[in-house]
């Protein structure tokens, strides 16, 4: 049964299901996606298999297993690039997404060995290009030929 007064068509159902799923619809707009979901075969299966991929996504943010309810929620958004993040820092074996101290042990070895080969270069620059402490010779009387 449809609420009076509001008919929705199957694209304004399709643009509703995120609201719908968070229940984010005035009551009149939420029984009218109920009734066109129910009177539509394909339409419910088309929510349902967005339900499921929201879950998905769900289960991405957390570690526990992927919930499998198609029923609209009111849980909290989870945070999905932590949950990633996490992820993806566990699968590589600490590689990537770590805390900063182990992103920082990465780099420093890199770090120390720039800056010793940049020091290197600076000293090889200035000892080449050093000019003596030492004074020029004066030049003497300039030798000439007998005749």
């Amino acid at each position: 049964m449809q609420a009076p007064g509001v008919t929705l068509s199957a694209d304004e159902v399709r643009d509703l299901f995120s609201a719908y799923h968070d229940r984010e619809l005035s009551p009149e707009r939420n029984e009218a996606v109920r009734a066109a979901l129910a009177a539509d075969p394909e339409l419910d299966r088309e929510y349902r298999a967005f339900c499921r991929m929201l879950d998905s996504l769900a289960a991405m943010a957390g570690d526990g297993p992927e919930p499998t309810v198609p029923a609209p929620t009111a849980a909290p958004a989870p945070d999905l690039l932590a949950g990633v993040q996490r992820r993806l820092h566990k699968r590589s074996g600490g590689r990537f997404y770590g805390d900063r101290w182990s992103r920082l042990a990465g780099l420093l070895p890199l770090e120390i060995i720039a800056t010793l080969v940049l020091l290197a270069l600076v000293i090889a620059y200035f000892g080449m290009t050093a000019v003596s402490p030492r004074p020029a010779p004066v030049p003497g009387p300039v030798p000439t030929a007998p005749r």
